[in-house]
Protein backbone atom coordinates (compact mmCIF):
# COMPACT_ATOMS: atom_id res chain seq x y z
CA UNK A 1 0.00 0.00 0.00
CA UNK A 2 1.40 3.37 -0.99
CA UNK A 3 1.39 6.36 1.29
CA UNK A 4 -1.23 9.01 0.57
CA UNK A 5 -0.31 11.52 -2.12
CA UNK A 6 -1.72 14.99 -2.00
CA UNK A 7 -4.06 16.04 -4.82
CA UNK A 8 -4.13 19.72 -4.00
CA UNK A 9 -6.28 21.14 -1.21
CA UNK A 10 -9.37 19.13 -2.15
CA UNK A 11 -8.50 15.49 -1.48
CA UNK A 12 -5.87 12.86 -0.94
CA UNK A 13 -5.68 9.53 -2.78
CA UNK A 14 -4.55 6.15 -1.52
CA UNK A 15 -3.91 3.40 -4.08
CA UNK A 16 -4.21 -0.24 -3.09
CA UNK A 17 -3.96 -2.63 -6.01
CA UNK A 18 -6.73 -1.70 -8.46
CA UNK A 19 -8.70 0.31 -5.87
CA UNK A 20 -8.40 4.05 -5.31
CA UNK A 21 -9.75 5.63 -2.14
CA UNK A 22 -10.24 9.37 -2.03
CA UNK A 23 -10.63 11.16 1.25
CA UNK A 24 -11.95 14.69 1.30
CA UNK A 25 -10.48 17.45 3.41
CA UNK A 26 -12.54 19.01 6.14
CA UNK A 27 -13.12 22.18 4.12
CA UNK A 28 -14.48 20.16 1.20
CA UNK A 29 -16.80 18.21 3.51
CA UNK A 30 -18.11 21.44 5.01
CA UNK A 31 -18.86 22.82 1.55
CA UNK A 32 -20.78 19.65 0.70
CA UNK A 33 -22.65 19.71 4.02
CA UNK A 34 -23.61 23.40 3.90
CA UNK A 35 -27.03 22.83 2.25
CA UNK A 36 -27.94 20.18 4.85
CA UNK A 37 -26.79 22.44 7.69
CA UNK A 38 -28.82 25.33 6.29
CA UNK A 39 -31.91 23.11 6.05
CA UNK A 40 -31.47 21.91 9.63
CA UNK A 41 -31.44 25.54 10.77
CA UNK A 42 -34.58 26.46 8.83
CA UNK A 43 -36.66 26.14 12.02
CA UNK A 44 -35.31 29.20 13.79
CA UNK A 45 -37.30 28.95 17.01
CA UNK A 46 -36.60 29.42 20.69
CA UNK A 47 -36.43 25.84 21.98
CA UNK A 48 -36.49 26.99 25.61
CA UNK A 49 -39.79 28.82 25.05
CA UNK A 50 -41.21 25.72 23.36
CA UNK A 51 -40.17 23.55 26.32
CA UNK A 52 -41.76 26.01 28.76
CA UNK A 53 -45.03 25.94 26.83
CA UNK A 54 -44.94 22.13 26.73
CA UNK A 55 -44.34 21.99 30.49
CA UNK A 56 -47.36 24.24 31.15
CA UNK A 57 -49.66 22.16 28.94
CA UNK A 58 -48.42 18.74 30.06
CA UNK A 59 -49.82 19.39 33.52
CA UNK A 60 -53.35 18.93 32.12
CA UNK A 61 -52.67 17.23 28.78
CA UNK A 62 -49.72 14.94 29.44
CA UNK A 63 -51.60 11.84 28.25
CA UNK A 64 -51.99 13.25 24.73
CA UNK A 65 -49.65 11.43 22.35
CA UNK A 66 -48.50 12.13 18.83
CA UNK A 67 -50.49 10.73 15.93
CA UNK A 68 -47.15 9.87 14.28
CA UNK A 69 -45.75 6.39 14.80
CA UNK A 70 -41.98 6.31 14.46
CA UNK A 71 -41.86 2.50 14.31
CA UNK A 72 -42.05 2.51 10.51
CA UNK A 73 -42.87 5.97 9.15
CA UNK A 74 -43.98 5.91 5.52
CA UNK A 75 -44.56 9.60 4.79
CA UNK A 76 -41.61 11.96 4.26
CA UNK A 77 -43.07 14.37 6.83
CA UNK A 78 -43.21 11.59 9.43
CA UNK A 79 -39.66 10.49 8.59
CA UNK A 80 -38.40 14.04 9.17
CA UNK A 81 -40.32 14.37 12.42
CA UNK A 82 -39.10 11.00 13.72
CA UNK A 83 -35.49 11.69 12.74
CA UNK A 84 -35.71 14.97 14.62
CA UNK A 85 -36.61 13.14 17.82
CA UNK A 86 -33.11 11.64 17.87
CA UNK A 87 -31.12 14.75 16.88
CA UNK A 88 -29.53 16.76 19.66
CA UNK A 89 -30.86 20.33 19.62
CA UNK A 90 -33.42 19.67 16.91
CA UNK A 91 -36.70 21.40 17.59
CA UNK A 92 -39.03 19.78 15.05
CA UNK A 93 -40.24 16.86 17.20
CA UNK A 94 -40.69 19.14 20.21
CA UNK A 95 -42.65 21.59 18.04
CA UNK A 96 -44.89 18.65 17.10
CA UNK A 97 -45.33 17.76 20.76
CA UNK A 98 -46.37 21.31 21.57
CA UNK A 99 -48.80 21.35 18.67
CA UNK A 100 -50.43 18.09 19.78
CA UNK A 101 -51.00 19.48 23.28
CA UNK A 102 -52.09 22.90 22.00
CA UNK A 103 -54.69 21.41 19.65
CA UNK A 104 -56.41 19.44 22.42
CA UNK A 105 -56.28 22.51 24.69
CA UNK A 106 -57.88 24.66 21.96
CA UNK A 107 -60.48 22.01 21.11
CA UNK A 108 -61.59 21.67 24.72
CA UNK A 109 -61.73 25.43 25.18
CA UNK A 110 -63.76 25.90 21.99
CA UNK A 111 -66.25 23.11 22.73
CA UNK A 112 -66.29 23.53 26.53
CA UNK A 113 -66.09 19.72 26.74
CA UNK A 114 -63.26 17.54 27.93
CA UNK A 115 -62.13 14.92 25.39
CA UNK A 116 -60.46 11.55 25.84
CA UNK A 117 -56.78 12.51 26.09
CA UNK A 118 -55.73 9.00 25.05
CA UNK A 119 -57.74 9.30 21.83
CA UNK A 120 -58.36 12.99 21.12
CA UNK A 121 -60.01 14.28 17.96
CA UNK A 122 -57.60 15.35 15.22
CA UNK A 123 -57.59 18.40 13.02
CA UNK A 124 -57.75 16.50 9.75
CA UNK A 125 -57.15 19.53 7.52
CA UNK A 126 -53.97 20.35 9.47
CA UNK A 127 -52.77 16.73 9.37
CA UNK A 128 -53.28 16.69 5.60
CA UNK A 129 -51.27 19.91 5.24
CA UNK A 130 -48.51 18.72 7.60
CA UNK A 131 -48.26 15.28 6.01
CA UNK A 132 -47.89 16.81 2.55
CA UNK A 133 -44.60 18.43 3.63
CA UNK A 134 -41.40 17.03 2.18
CA UNK A 135 -38.88 19.27 3.94
CA UNK A 136 -38.23 20.76 7.34
CA UNK A 137 -39.09 24.32 6.34
CA UNK A 138 -42.59 23.26 5.30
CA UNK A 139 -43.09 21.34 8.56
CA UNK A 140 -41.87 24.30 10.62
CA UNK A 141 -44.30 26.65 8.89
CA UNK A 142 -47.24 24.25 9.25
CA UNK A 143 -46.54 23.57 12.94
CA UNK A 144 -46.03 27.24 13.79
CA UNK A 145 -49.22 28.29 12.01
CA UNK A 146 -51.32 25.57 13.68
CA UNK A 147 -49.86 26.11 17.15
CA UNK A 148 -50.35 29.88 16.85
CA UNK A 149 -54.00 29.29 15.92
CA UNK A 150 -54.44 26.90 18.84
CA UNK A 151 -52.71 29.00 21.50
CA UNK A 152 -53.13 32.54 20.24
CA UNK A 153 -51.29 34.92 22.57
CA UNK A 154 -49.89 32.00 24.56
CA UNK A 155 -47.90 30.63 21.62
CA UNK A 156 -44.11 30.78 21.95
CA UNK A 157 -43.97 31.64 18.23
CA UNK A 158 -46.18 34.72 18.39
CA UNK A 159 -44.20 37.90 17.96
CA UNK A 160 -44.51 39.95 21.10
Amino acid sequence: MERARSLGAQSSKIETGNMQIRSLTISTLLCLAAPAIAQAQSCAVDLQSIEQAIARLEISYGEVLSDISCDAPTLRAHELMCASSFEQGSSLWRMGRLDDLAWVYAYENATKQEVDHHNPPHDRSFLKRRDACTDEACLCAALIEHTDASLGGESPYEEK
